[in-house]
């Protein structure tokens, strides 16, 4: 092998590995952490910050990185349900939540909004970022409180949810109400589990789209066209989806709606397919783009593959930018 080849190849490697885009999953408060390390346990491969004012709960997070705020107010005690106190204790802290992840391109904050840390943090951490590092893109992933869970938790979460729409650069929400319809069977416990389970995918998702590589003589993904997508983009839908054909799955991905989000006239989507050569149809994969122009009117529609034999059966990510959503407007008018 010559040197000039090695040479050339190393080049190569590294300019590819520049090109990969740095993305950061942080989580804020109890039910932000809790994703944080579920996150952990099902192997993700992007940099974790999980970020509590609880120090006993935080102890037991999975992350990468645990960072414990407001420990001079809150004694680790927690923020006691007040929002207020979260944004001032994030605000003050913000640049120790971020040191670790400071190189990232993309952030995706997750929490669960009605409490205190999260609900206040999340908040704040997305107004510092848009503030202050304008080149960054912000994703927030948020759960909303069972409606059973009393009125102040509900009016927690509908002012940091008007907050967030404006500060993030999409917003991805998930009602606990629909998922308590979809699994009423299930213990509580067994629900939030399967909301867990959501989170994780839809995460896990996203994430991968850093990875992505151009295949020859197929239409690929490039991340500056997701990020013009999405870039104050509002409302956004994900959804992660699996079948026995590429077309089942994206039909899977679809129903992973827990905001009764309307793809129709939305500014865009994307469609990420994952599978063994065999399982990933061309003809099936091309009919998804003309399903989302006539049916939902979206005339921008981004698709990428990655080969992978280890899956069982396609798996499909599907993301729409700048969606409406009724429930998400009743919930939000309800203040």
């Amino acid at each position: 092998m010559s040197r000039r080849f090695i040479e050339d190849r190393a080049l190569t490697e590294a300019i590819a590995r520049r090109a990969i885009l740095k993305i950061a999953v942080i989580g804020i408060g109890g039910c932000g952490c809790n994703t944080i390390t579920n996150l952990t346990n099902a192997g993700i491969n992007v940099p974790t910050v999980a970020v509590n004012t609880d120090a006993a709960a935080l102890s037991v997070t999975r992350a990468k990185y645990r960072i414990l705020i407001g420990e001079t107010v809150t004694r680790g005690r927690g923020s006691a349900g007040s929002p207020a106190l979260g944004r001032e204790i994030m605000s003050r802290e913000v640049d120790k939540v971020l040191a670790p992840v400071k190189d990232a391109e993309l952030f995706i904050l997750t929490a669960g909004l009605g409490g205190g840390t999260g609900t206040g943090g999340i908040v704040a951490l997305a107004e510092y970022i848009k503030e202050n590092m304008k080149d960054r893109l912000v994703w927030a992933v948020v759960t909303i409180p069972f409606s059973s869970e009393g009125v102040e938790r509900i009016q927690n979460a509908q002012m940091a949810l008007s907050e967030l729409l404006d500060l993030a650069d999409m917003t991805l929400v998930n009602f606990n109400d629909i998922l308590k319809e979809r699994v009423g069977a299930y213990s509580i416990h067994q629900a939030f589990r399967e909301m867990d389970k959501h989170l994780v995918e839809l995460i896990n998702g996203l994430t991968k789209l850093q990875g992505l590589r151009p295949q020859p003589g197929l239409v690929n993904i490039d991340f500056s066209n997701v990020e013009r997508l999405t870039r104050n983009s509002g409302l956004g839908f994900v959804g992660v989806g699996s079948g026995l054909r590429f077309i089942d799955a994206f039909e899977d991905a679809l129903s992973k709606n827990y905001c009764e989000a309307n793809l129709s006239g939305a500014r865009g989507a994307v469609v990420y397919a994952e599978g063994t050569r065999s399982m990933l149809s061309l003809r099936e994969i091309e009919e998804v783009p003309r399903i989302l122009s006539e049916k939902y009117g979206i005339g921008t529609v981004y698709w990428g593959i990655r080969y992978n034999w280890r899956v069982h059966n396609p798996q499909v990510m599907l993301l729409a930018a700048s969606v409406k959503s009724s429930l998400v407007e009743q919930f939000l008018e309800a203040r």
